[in-house]
């Protein structure tokens, strides 16, 4: 009876991770650059390899009694998102999902969707924190934008048609490699990004956040109902096993 306590508990406890991840999002809606999350879980069940090989423990019963739910992890969709048009000349965003813009932070270089940036006083293009964006990742070369220059598709900076500089917009093949750190910023794990080869910058514009809060509040209603579920299950195992006790195991 305990062992489907412990079932039913490892059930409850991911439809509450369900629930933060949703909440998360939906707190995110409006954050620009926002990428959503998705809570991924699959079965556990003991290593054969560690307990004795025999016909109880390879019961589809025993397997069922003894079989939980785990996290596996919590994978961040890079689904493009919708993009919105500001007029501000330094606000930019990506159309291509596996481009980011390179960050030179405190904690090292991190990656960005998060386009919206500001000129400090040497006309470097900075991030809403005060980080420089990067020209050339390797050098930690910041951008300058000279007065009357524009920007291209690719991050060329134009000065009267002739390039004085550039945005270095970096792509990764494999976005798993990616790890938020926070600050709408993330971190490269074992890969190395390429130049971006098709970016699709675009000025004047900012890209929102990917969560659909239609999506995200019928999951939530999914997830409350399955935790409720749950509940009622661990009471009912509560309820059985003080019977169990009071009325079964009394000596009559």
């Amino acid at each position: 009876m305990l062992n489907g306590l412990y079932t039913a508990t490892s059930g409850l406890a991911m439809q509450q991770k369900r629930m933060d991840t949703i909440s998360s999002n939906l707190a995110n809606l409006s954050t620009i650059g926002h990428k959503r999350e998705v809570a991924l879980f699959s079965e556990y069940l003991p290593n054969p390899t560690d307990h004795t090989n025999d016909i109880i423990r390879q019961s589809d019963y025993n397997k069922m009694i003894n079989s939980t739910v785990r996290l596996d992890d919590i994978k961040v969709s890079f689904e493009q998102g919708y993009l919105k048009e500001t007029g501000r000349d330094y606000d930019m965003a990506l159309s291509t999902p596996n481009a980011f813009f390179t960050v030179d932070t405190p904690f090292g270089v991190r990656f960005s969707r998060n386009g919206e940036f500001l000129l400090n006083e040497n006309r470097e293009l900075i991030t809403m924190d005060g980080y420089n964006v990067l020209s050339n990742m390797e050098a930690m070369q910041p951008v300058v934008i000279p007065e009357g220059s524009t920007i291209t598709e690719d991050g060329t900076i134009l000065l009267d048609g002739a390039p004085v500089g550039n945005i270095d917009i970096m792509q990764f093949d494999d976005l798993t490699a990616l790890q938020k750190t926070g600050s709408n910023l993330y971190v490269a794990i074992d890969a190395l990004p390429e130049p971006a080869e098709n970016p699709g910058l675009t000025t004047g514009y900012l890209e929102g956040s990917n969560v659909n809060a239609l999506t995200e509040m019928v999951k939530m209603i999914e997830a409350a109902r399955g935790f409720e579920t749950y509940s009622k299950v661990i009471s009912s195992f509560e309820e059985m096993n003080s019977k169990a006790a009071t009325e079964v195991g009394s000596v009559r």
